[in-house]
């Protein structure tokens, strides 16, 4: 079941996050993958989204500590899916210019497409973009 193999997935790379091990959360990037992070920046292939990670698990989101919610799973075909996931990172030490962190929070949407290769499940392309709190109203 596609379902329960991209879950499963989703929760070992929070498990990953939260011992601060990047090589296990990026393990199922492809080497073909774009991944664009917070910042805009497209990384390309496993090892650049594995470098980037440990970087950041190292920097700015040294102690973080990752939830993660499955929002939305598409199959759209017997072998690609869009994923829609929310990413609630607390316990950020570091500094991040440019991220909003709102009560000690960081919250962000990450989208994936995975793909089934080998009849494995892996993903081919990802953005992660922040959730801002709504303005207020008027």
């Amino acid at each position: 079941m596609p379902n329960h193999e991209i879950f499963e997935i989703l929760r070992e790379q929070t498990k990953a996050w939260n011992r601060a091990d990047g090589v296990a959360w990026s393990k199922e990037f492809t080497d073909d993958c774009d991944f664009v992070n917070l910042r805009g920046i497209v990384l390309k292939g496993r090892a650049e989204i594995e470098t980037s990670i440990i970087a950041a698990l190292n920097g700015g989101l040294k102690g973080s500590q990752l939830s993660q919610t499955l929002r939305h799973l598409n199959l759209l075909t017997p072998d690609i899916a869009l994923v829609d996931t929310d990413y609630d990172l607390t316990g950020i030490q570091g500094v991040l210019p440019g991220v909003a962190v709102i009560d000690g929070v960081l919250n962000t949407r990450l989208k994936y497409v995975a793909v089934r290769r080998d009849r494995h499940w892996h993903f081919i392309a990802a953005q992660n973009t922040i959730v801002l709190p709504a303005p207020p109203k008027r």
